[in-house]
């Protein structure tokens, strides 16, 4: 199995040098040597096989042999916006969203949670997305967004070209829901997760008249994470 390294920047020079977290792990835990192949991918659909031209201590010279870009995906963008669990459940989720392949979470503040991760931990969890992105064979990192009130993320969504879906105990089953029969839906998906408390009845209202549809995803209470990768994963279900 050839491994997969993240490289952050252009492919397309013929030698390129991994240095930090990525070189840390192909010199000392991989413990790879000169004329081993690699596979590096840098996040926006490339792809660059190489060879292990020269190791230092904390760098590695890797000679790139070919390079290709990856047709996008006929998956259909997929935002996930979502209140934000405490502690190192939030790390969790991004970690897994990654996997799935969700293209971009927004952490939301709503009446009932105003949990801010704060820029500097949002900046440490680009680490987590990228490991995810490795772990799972994504080819595009998901983006994570800036904190943002829900009431200013509701005005950037166009229903008319985005399905905007918002988890409610109130609203249709799952089952009953048709996303490949909306022509929004071809365009891209938007899923709300609310607090631990749900959102209030006034936000509810504010996403329907965005042009929301409100979904019931289980009989149960669940968490927000829980929620959260339960909507995505079924969006992303083949």
């Amino acid at each position: 199995m050839t491994h997969r390294f993240f490289y952050e920047g252009s492919l397309d020079d013929a030698l390129l040098q991994l240095d930090g977290s990525e070189a840390h792990h192909l010199l000392h835990v991989l413990r790879m040597k000169v004329g081993d192949e690699v596979l590096l991918f840098n996040g926006t659909g490339i792809e660059a096989e190489g060879q292990i031209e020269k190791t230092g201590r904390k760098t590695v010279d890797i000679k790139v042999v070919r390079r290709h870009e990856i047709e996008a995906e006929t998956q259909v963008p997929l935002i996930l916006a979502t209140a934000v669990p405490k502690g190192d459940r939030f790390r969790w989720l991004v970690e897994k969203a990654a996997e799935l392949g969700v293209t971009r979470l927004v952490p939301l503040t709503t009446e009932r949670s105003s949990v801010d991760p704060g820029e500097n931990r949002l900046k440490k969890l680009q680490q987590t997305i990228v490991s995810a992105a490795k772990q799972s064979g994504q080819i595009r990192l998901m983006e994570l967004a800036p904190v943002q009130p829900l009431s200013d993320f509701l005005k950037e969504i166009d229903p008319a070209e985005q399905q905007l879906l918002i988890a409610d105990p109130q609203g249709v089953a799952w089952t009953e829901l048709n996303l490949s029969g909306s022509e929004a839906s071809a365009a891209g998906v938007v899923i709300l997760i609310g607090p631990e408390g749900g959102f209030s009845a006034e936000e509810v209202q504010a996403a329907e008249d965005a042009g929301a549809q409100a979904v019931q995803i289980n009989a149960g209470i669940l968490r927000i994470e829980t929620a959260a990768l339960l909507m995505a994963g079924l969006v992303r279900l083949p």
